[in-house]
């Protein structure tokens, strides 16, 4: 069998694995509908943009998601938030699945047939990259974007063609329009212009040698503004939208200072989002990559650094925003990997292996009910008509109450400083979270004191193993109760839910 035709069928095995990962389940969560924070946003604008409602007057994200799920919703044939939430979540598992597609190809224009399948193999499996293809967000589908723009711009930078830049010009501003710091593909372009000019002062002073630039900006502004037409039309609030964005990566999610994006997504992030193994791999990866293709690897890192230079001074330091890097450490890792002369497929294997146990147990845990179906399930067999409940915590981490929502009291009832609610007599029915995410499960002291008083423990819905201390590596900034790594202790999504009813007077 010729050696390509043994790749290309290691190739369709690497995409089989890679849908497998980021399919199942994406039912995960329901039926409780917003186990993901931010689903939500995406899909009311989309279905908002579906009714004629084209202007989403909300520019905090950039509107192509939105566009995109609209075009798919309209063959719900439910009509339900439950089904368009399903086809956005698969879509986005086909875009991710196809983002690995976009990797082998892009390597393959810089590598060897080998090295272009282990970095598909790499992205395949990588932690961050599977975890996040579940979920109607906008990241991955900025990631595919990305790898494919700075595919289309390699090649343009080999062919020389205006033609092409134009390609990666439009590409990248559809990457951009899913997702503002994508911009950073400028970068790229940049880069591929100097290698362009080389070292010639007479071909700077050329208009025509600018002409790839002029071409991939047109085509740029063209994209960006097909996905997010309003930018134009509506600058005023899309110019307040891109200020908050600023505003929020600098200042912390929530007021919340959980590190700070240069050290931060170096140590925590990026490992998390590969697996150390693979991460390592991936940054002593580009030394071979610089020296067997330099220019292009000085555009595919040109990205890397202005997103990561983009993303070092903020406080706001979702894992999410550096998923457009984990594909260009896939690529880097491979080069790493067959640079090990003697063993490269094991070297690749045992910096595979790792990241794929980690998937496969995430999609384990996704595929487990939620703390929070079990807990409001739990309290519909238990509260009584008339009987008042109380949830601690954050809305992010509410059970869902259904039918007793009209027995909850609001929040803002119970003053912290006082330890009192407002009402003469004291809720029935306290609900209290327990999470690694302290951001979203912050209860004062003095509701516990008050609980431990007035109440009895009567049922617990763990999320963790009892007595284990290590539980796993969440995002801190992000209400998603599920780690991204590290489940030794992890039993289920959700947090863990503790509730009391209140005892006989003592």
């Amino acid at each position: 069998m010729p050696r390509s035709d043994h790749s290309r069928r290691w190739l369709v095995l690497v995409l089989a694995l890679a849908a497998a990962l980021r399919l199942v389940p994406v039912w995960f969560g329901l039926p409780y509908e917003y186990a993901r924070p931010d689903e939500e946003v995406a899909i009311g604008h989309a279905v908002n943009a579906l009714g004629g409602e084209l202007n989403p007057q909300f520019f905090h994200w950039p509107s192509f998601t939105f566009y995109f799920f609209a075009s798919l919703f309209a063959f719900n044939r439910t009509g339900t938030y439950v089904g368009d939430l399903l086809i956005a979540r698969a879509a986005i598992a086909v875009v991710g699945t196809a983002t690995v597609g976009v990797v082998y190809a892009l390597t393959r224009r810089i590598a060897d047939m080998p090295t272009a399948v282990t970095a598909a193999v790499f992205l395949a499996v990588a932690p961050l990259h599977v975890r996040d293809s579940h979920f109607a967000m906008t990241d991955i589908l900025a990631t595919f974007f990305t790898v494919w723009a700075l595919f289309l711009l390699v090649r343009a930078a080999d062919d020389r063609a205006a033609g092409w830049f134009g390609a990666a010009g439009f590409v990248a501003g559809l990457a951009a329009s899913t997702k503002y710091t994508m911009a950073a593909l400028a970068a790229s372009m940049a880069v591929a212009q100097i290698a362009m000019l080389g070292g010639s002062a007479t071909a700077w002073r050329q208009w025509r040698n600018w002409q790839p630039s002029m071409a991939f900006a047109a085509a740029c502004a063209c994209g960006f503004l097909v996905g997010t037409p309003y930018a134009l039309i509506d600058a005023g609030r899309f110019l307040d939208g891109v200020a908050y964005d600023f505003t929020h990566l600098s200042g912390g999610h929530n007021g919340a200072q959980v590190g700070i994006g240069w050290s931060y997504h170096v140590l925590r992030s990026l490992p998390a989002a590969l697996g150390w193994p693979l991460f390592i791999a991936g940054l002593a990866g580009f030394v071979p990559m610089i020296h067997r293709q330099p220019r292009a690897a000085a555009i595919v890192g040109a990205f890397g650094a202005a997103v990561y230079l983009s993303l070092a001074p903020g406080h706001t330091v979702f894992f999410r925003y550096i998923l457009p890097l984990t594909p260009l450490l896939c690529i880097s890792a491979a080069f790493a990997s067959r640079a090990v002369t003697p063993a490269p497929r094991l070297t690749a294997l045992a910096l595979a292996v790792p990241a794929l146990v980690t998937s496969i147990w995430s999609d384990v845990l996704l595929a487990r009910t939620d703390t929070r179906v079990i807990a409001s399930r739990w309290l519909a067999d238990h509260v009584k008509a008339g009987e008042s409940l109380y949830q601690a915590g954050s809305d992010f981490a509410d059970v869902p109450l259904e039918t007793l929502r009209p027995q909850a009291w609001p929040r803002g009832v119970y003053d912290a400083g006082s330890g009192r609610f407002g009402a003469t007599t004291l809720p029935d029915w306290l609900i209290v979270p327990e999470s690694a995410l302290a951001l979203y499960t912050s209860v004062p002291s003095s509701l516990r004191d008050l609980a431990t008083a007035k109440y009895d423990l009567v049922h617990r819905v763990r999320a963790t193993r009892p007595g284990v201390v290590d539980a796993g590596v969440y995002d801190l900034d992000d209400a998603f109760f599920l780690p991204v790594t590290g489940f030794g202790a992890i039993l289920r999504p959700g947090p863990t839910i503790v509730i009391y009813h209140r005892a006989n007077e003592r």
